[in-house]
């Protein structure tokens, strides 16, 4: 199809080994994959819609619903690694989510209860996935890839900002004490309750990659 053409230009066949290559061709791809490609099961990224997360900790209940997350048009590709049986990205990117939360117990050191509306902005949040490959062959009868596990971490590279709406049943008091706390403990409060959240971003990504390589044979990807 005429959407099939038109996507299919910018992809550059790159060997396994030409990590340069590797990197250019799925900068080029980033704004393709956010747009989604629904000919290919690749679901809109940016906005990425995700229905509920639960971010909570040992000390605290945390769940957020209908959370959208924006800005990962804009993701940059730092480092692509490929052979036979692994695949390793790191990519940089600056995004923002939004959703409804409920929360009680205990943030960083803080006594804490609300629920409404949340909102973080992560600043150069840097991911890295390693996939864990296999070849299969498709129904076209050519190979494909298949992601068959992954494991992922992150780094803050730059503060982030998290903010919480109608903290303390709207007491004035208690919750700008509070927001005052989270506000200047943003990163420390991300790492405490965000890797679940991480994670079903990157569940989200590595499903769209897997779409992928299931719709594109290995031959129009690799020299």
């Amino acid at each position: 199809t005429l959407l099939t053409t038109l996507f299919l230009a910018p992809v550059t066949k790159c060997d396994a080994k030409d990590s340069k290559c590797l990197k250019k061709s799925s900068q080029a791809l980033i704004p393709s994959f956010a747009a989604g490609i629904p000919e290919y099961g690749v679901q809109t990224l940016d906005p990425l819609h995700i229905k509920t997360v639960d971010a909570s900790s040992p000390n605290l209940n945390l769940e957020i619903k209908d959370m959208v997350v924006t800005g990962l048009k804009d993701c940059v590709a730092k480092k692509i690694e490929r052979n036979e049986t692994n695949l390793f990205t790191r990519i940089l990117c600056t995004t923002k989510a939004e959703g409804q939360y409920t929360m009680h117990g205990q943030l960083l050191i803080l006594p804490i209860e609300g629920n409404g509306r949340a909102e973080v902005k992560l600043n150069k949040i840097q991911m890295e996935v390693q996939h864990n490959m296999i070849t299969k062959t498709g129904k076209d009868g050519k190979k494909h890839w298949q992601v068959k596990s992954y494991s992922y971490d992150f780094q803050l590279k730059d503060r982030a900002y998290v903010h919480f709406e109608n903290l303390f049943s709207g007491n004035q008091l208690l919750a700008q004490a509070a927001q005052e706390i989270i506000s200047s403990n943003g990163n420390e409060i991300v790492m405490e309750v965000g890797p679940p959240v991480i994670k079903a971003i990157v569940d989200k990504l590595v499903d769209s990659v897997n779409n992928f390589f299931k719709a594109v044979p290995l031959e129009d990807l690799e020299l």
